[in-house]
C-alpha cells in the first residue's frame, strides 16, 4: 500500500499541473508568485500547507493536530497578500502555525492512535513487535524519546556508531522494518541517513536544547519536503514513543481508529484551505479527495 505524501495538484483553465520535483526555493516562488506566476503561488502554498501539517501532526498528532493545521491555512490566506517581503515569509509564516498548535496545548507526550499512516494499527503495538525482532534498534529510540540520562544513551548508541547519528540510523531501520514486516506504508525509508538530519529525533521527542533551536529546525523544514513527508509518516510512532512501551505484546487487538488522514498535503488542508490572490483571473487547486488548496488570481 503506497500512500501519495502530497498529490499533484489538478488545475483548471488548462494550467499543466506542477509537480513536486521543482526545486525552488520558497523566497523564489514567492518572488515569482508576486510577480504574477500562478504556478508559484500554486506550488508555495501546498509546501506551506505540507509543512504545517508536518508541524502540527508532530506536536500534537493527527486528530488533535487537524484545528491547528486549518487554522494555520486560514490565517495564511488571509494574510500572504499582505506580505512583500520574501525574506520575512518564512518566520511570519512560522509564528502562526506556532500560535496554533501552542493554544491546543503543548507538545503531546504519549499516545496510541492509529490512522493511515500505521497501517490502521496501533503504533505501540507495532513497536512492540518489532523490538522482538530488533531490540537494540528500539532500545535505543525508547531512551532518547522517553529522555534517559546521557550515560545510558550514549551505551545504547555505542553499537550503531555513536550520538547523534545513532538515533538516526535505528529510526530508519525501525522505519524499513515496520515497511516489510507490518505493512506501515512509509514511503522514506533510506539505507543511509542523511547526516544533516541527525537532529531529527531530539526534535521528534521535544528535546532540543532550547526553544529557538527548535524553532530553527522548523523553519529548516519548509526546505525539505521530504523532511516534512518522513516527519509526518512517522509522527504516531514518535507520539508513542514518547510516552514508552509496554513491557510485552498486548494480548487482545483493539480496533484501530481511522483519522481519515492520509496524507500530509491533503490532510493538512481538510474542510479549509490557502487561497492566493494578487490581481484578476482564476486557477484553483484541488488535492487529492478534492481539497482545494488555494485560488489565485493573477494580472
Amino acid at each position: 500500500m503506497q500512500i501519495p505524501f502530497a498529490s499533484v495538484p489538478v488545475l483548471k483553465d488548462d494550467t499543466p499541473p506542477m509537480t513536486t520535483t521543482d526545486t525552488r526555493s520558497i523566497k523564489d516562488l514567492f518572488r515569482s508568485w508576486r510577480s504574477g506566476d500562478a504556478a508559484s503561488g500554486q506550488l508555495m502554498a501546498q509546501r506551506f500547507a505540507d509543512w504545517y501539517y508536518a508541524v502540527a501532526t508532530s506536536r500534537l498528532g493527527e486528530s488533535a493536530g487537524r484545528e491547528p493545521c486549518e487554522r494555520a491555512c486560514t490565517r495564511f490566506q488571509e494574510g500572504v497578500v499582505k506580505q512583500t517581503d520574501a525574506r520575512a515569509l518564512i518566520k511570519w509564516a512560522h509564528d502562526i502555525v506556532l500560535e496554533e498548535t501552542k493554544a491546543r496545548g503543548t507538545r503531546i507526550a504519549d499516545g496510541n492512535e492509529a490512522s493511515t499512516y500505521t497501517g490502521n494499527q496501533k503504533p505501540k503495538e507495532l513497536l512492540v513487535k518489532a523490538r522482538a525482532a530488533m531490540k537494540p534498534e528500539i532500545e535505543l529510540l525508547v531512551a532518547v524519546y522517553t529522555g534517559k540520562d546521557a550515560g545510558t544513551i550514549d551505551a545504547l548508541a555505542e553499537p550503531f556508531g555513536g550520538m547523534p547519528i545513532a538515533v538516526l540510523k535505528a529510526r530508519y531501520r525501525v522505519k524499513s522494518w515496520l515497511k516489510a514486516n507490518a505493512n506501515v506504508p512509509f514511503e522514506v525509508t533510506p539505507d543511509e541517513p542523511v547526516k544533516d538530519r541527525a537532529p531529527l529525533p531530539l526534535y521528534e521527542s521535544g528535546r532540543m536544547a532550547t526553544a529557538a533551536e527548535e524553532d530553527g529546525f522548523e523553519q529548516w523544514m519548509l526546505t525539505d519536503l521530504d523532511l516534512c513527508k518522513d516527519i509526518a509518516e512517522f509522527a504516531q510512532f514518535a507520539i508513542a514513543l514518547r510516552g514508552g512501551l509496554p513491557a510485552d505484546a498486548p494480548k487482545a487487538v483493539v480496533e484501530s481508529e481511522d483519522t481519515g488522514m492520509s496524507n500530509t498535503g491533503k490532510a493538512a488542508i481538510a474542510g479549509g484551505g490557502l487561497a492566493l490572490v494578487i490581481g484578476g483571473g482564476v486557477v484553483v487547486v484541488v488535492l487529492i479527495i478534492a481539497i482545494i488548496l488555494g485560488v489565485m488570481f493573477l494580472t
